[in-house]
């Protein structure tokens, strides 16, 4: 989900729902006296001015940060003469209720528990299906999918995959000693849980079953993956500043999906996430290109502070 971080919202999750008639999500709102309630305190009103110095410091930065988003986003698809359909929007929210779950019951729950975590209200969730939509839109004629890759999704979705347990120590020493022990019988997910540095070691070392082709994984552990028997232990493995000592726990044979039957699946699966990773670049570009002039000093230093995040992601 692109920039889903930067994104805030102002109604509670049992409300959001996209609406048939889309409102525009860079339109201004009806500008409202400052000296107008929003709220009541025992009687005495709170106004916007009441307000305005801390909702600035608290989510000044990250309103501003979509908001120039809205408008480069706008101004881009104006330039290249691309018009942003209800279509590609309503495709958008599906793609994400997609990405939650293949179950549309399951996939609302998550969205509502997404809007629950983040504060993000229907306005938000409307901003965001846009600068989604929007991006895509920008991005998708930069995408082409290599053959590899989707090869490549086929062997993670479909192809065999290894169950193991790992020990993760910090010194060659440590990690030697590790094995030894490991070798001469002792409960290889007992030193894992006593022992290893890995967040895997509150499980006994056990990872999620690993395809050789999932390149997340580090090329000299899924090397040495290909070479072990169930049951058996590997050499030292130096990953980085760690060392690694990996079991065999089980070995998973690869369903009986063929390649053929899976291809178009995989092709459009592929193709969104290379879209994503566009998105995501293109958004940060369009960050840095713009030229905002930020008068207000608490403003501005939220919106240095969310920009400078945004950088580093």
């Amino acid at each position: 989900m692109v920039l889903a971080a930067l994104l805030v919202g102002c109604e509670s999750p049992s409300q959001v729902a996209v609406p048939a008639q889309r409102a525009n999500p860079t339109a201004p709102a009806t500008p409202r006296p400052a000296s107008a309630p929003v709220a009541y305190i025992n009687g005495q009103p709170v106004t916007e001015a009441a307000l305005h110095g801390r909702l600035i410091e608290t989510a000044g930065g990250q309103v501003l940060t979509e908001l120039v988003l809205d408008r480069m986003i706008r101004d881009r698809l104006a330039q290249r003469g691309l018009l942003l359909t209800p279509e590609l929007i309503d495709a958008e929210e599906l793609h994400m209720r997609n990405t939650l779950s293949a179950d549309p019951n399951e996939a609302t729950r998550l969205l509502i528990k997404m809007f629950s975590d983040r504060d993000m209200g229907k306005l938000g969730f409307q901003s965001m299906l846009f600068r989604n939509a929007g991006l895509r839109l920008l991005v998708k004629d930069q995408v082409t999918v290599p053959p590899a890759l989707v090869r490549q999704a086929y062997e993670l979705r479909h192809g065999q995959r290894y169950r193991v347990r790992i020990i993760v120590a910090d010194s060659l020493n440590q990690a030697s000693a590790l094995r030894d022990r490991a070798a001469s019988g002792e409960s290889f997910a007992d030193l894992a849980s006593l022992h290893s540095t890995d967040a895997s070691a509150a499980q006994g070392g056990l990872l999620s079953p690993i395809s050789l082709a999932d390149s997340t994984y580090p090329k000299a552990l899924r090397q040495t993956l290909s070479t072990l028997q169930v049951g058996g232990l590997s050499d030292l493995i130096a990953v980085d500043d760690h060392f690694i000592i990996m079991k065999l726990e089980e070995s998973l044979p690869a369903d009986a999906t063929p390649f053929e039957a899976a291809r178009e699946e995989l092709q459009h699966s592929v193709q969104l996430e290379l879209e994503g990773q566009r998105m995501q670049q293109a958004a940060r570009s369009m960050l840095a290109d713009a030229k905002v002039v930020v008068l207000e000093p608490a403003l501005n230093k939220s919106w240095l502070t969310q920009k400078a995040k945004t950088r580093g992601k």
